[in-house]
């Protein structure tokens, strides 16, 4: 795709997902970035419920540049809380990004040259030490972030498109009761019934154990 045909990343987005995120990082924009290359080459606009695009992120937990998903989450509008983006641990740093009403899809994959050598930067090397991304210098971290957001996205990333996704699209629940124990509201589907009476499945475990 001609990248003269793809959305700029402007300074008041970084600085709004930046804000969103916490701190100033490179995996970040990172995710940025492949979330609207995603979205232009499906020619999709950004989700604003939770039923036009499905995201699929592979990162694992407590690696480095897990901030990639955040990045993912700002660009493409595919939230946790709207419950239209999914994490497959795979301690990889790659995005489906999935349009449900055409079952098209795109993945989009760092390389492994271009991780490989931000790796041996200085902003990798003191987070290595244990030093938080907000301590450090912006000396190490704002041109590393330029790189990110500017740099031929052809350098940065692969891509495979898919042209018959499968997609598996759940119904969103409005029902609910109250646990007959803490009384506090829990949807129905998470609901667990024991001798006629209703619990969460906090108190069901508490009483189902106190019992045994």
């Amino acid at each position: 795709m001609n990248s003269n045909q793809l959305t700029k990343i402007t300074d008041d987005e970084l600085a709004g997902a930046q804000f969103f995120h916490g701190h100033k990082c490179p995996a970040m924009p990172q995710g940025l970035r492949a979330g609207h290359l995603a979205m232009d080459i499906l020619g999709v606009e950004r989700a604003r419920g939770g039923g036009e695009l499905l995201a699929i992120v592979e990162i694992g937990d407590h690696h480095f540049s897990g901030c990639f998903a955040d990045g993912v989450q700002y660009a493409t509008g595919c939230t946790f809380g709207k419950g239209n983006i999914e994490k497959d641990p795979l301690g990889k740093f790659a995005l489906t990004l999935i349009d449900a009403q055409t079952k098209r899809a795109v993945r989009v994959s760092a390389r492994y040259d271009r991780m490989k050598q931000c790796l041996d930067m200085p902003f990798f090397e003191q987070r290595k030490q244990g030093i938080p991304p907000f301590k450090l210098d912006p000396q190490v971290v704002d041109p590393l972030i330029e790189d990110v957001v500017s740099r031929d996205w052809e350098e940065m990333f692969d891509v495979t498109t898919f042209e018959a996704y499968p997609v598996k699209k759940a119904s969103e629940s409005f029902s609910a009761v109250q646990c007959s124990e803490c009384h506090e509201m829990v949807v129905t589907e998470y609901a667990k019934e024991l001798e006629d009476h209703i619990y969460c499945a906090t108190c069901f475990r508490a009483h189902t154990n106190r019992r045994g």
